[in-house]
């Protein structure tokens, strides 16, 4: 049986999902390492959490915009739309944290790892197919 190799629109969508990874990746390690920093400095979970977010969504867009998707027009636009996104993320963020400190079954700085580290993966198809769809 021949072997195939993937079709030009096939790696190109996979490259952009690895981008993706990496960037998300990358801005998920800034949500998490503000939040936490804020924790030991004394601030409480949903306060770490929200500078952890804002930090995040910066780097996230600007990755997002010019290394993921490679655009070089619409940012505004795009911003507009990741923002979108990325506040539903954390609307679904903050619901887990809320859910996580009420149950009082862990840490607050192992609720906040879980919070941040469970919504990345929905936002892919989200970003990819919304949030920067380039309109030459």
């Amino acid at each position: 049986m021949a072997r195939t190799s993937p079709t030009p629109s096939a790696r190109a969508e996979l490259s952009k999902a690895l981008r993706f990874a990496i960037v998300g990746g990358l801005a998920t390690l800034v949500h998490l390492g503000v939040a936490m920093a804020a924790l030991a400095l004394g601030a409480g979970a949903f306060q770490g959490n929200a500078l952890g977010f804002g930090v995040a969504f910066i780097a996230g867009l600007v990755g997002h915009f010019y290394f993921t998707f490679g655009l070089s027009n619409g940012f505004g636009r795009s911003a507009w739309r990741y923002g979108v996104i990325a506040f539903a993320g954390f609307a679904v963020n903050n619901g887990l944290l809320a859910g996580l400190k009420a149950a009082k079954a862990t840490p607050d700085s192992a609720a906040l790892a879980i919070a941040i580290l469970v919504v990345p993966a929905g936002t892919f198809l989200a970003a990819r197919f919304w949030g920067f769809v380039s309109h030459h």
